[in-house]
């Protein structure tokens, strides 16, 4: 999980965090796990991040699927 290219992706769309969050039903700690690798986002919050950033393919393998950046 390339959490750098998600928050990227987040203010390229005009969202914020905060924003993100609520669109997948989850707490701020929990996203922050999540975004910090300590928890896996689940297939439904993937394919949630994926509608709400209107992210390609390419956008989504590199995020959730491409090598580890930190």
């Amino acid at each position: 999980m390339n959490s750098n290219m998600l928050r990227y992706y987040i203010a390229e769309r005009g969202q914020t965090l905060a924003a993100y969050n609520q669109a997948l039903g989850i707490s701020k700690t929990a996203l922050y796990r999540k975004m910090k690798g300590s928890s896996e986002f689940t297939r439904e919050e993937i394919e949630k991040t994926i509608r709400f950033l209107r992210l390609n393919e390419d956008e989504t393998m590199t995020v959730f699927f491409g090598p580890q950046v930190s």
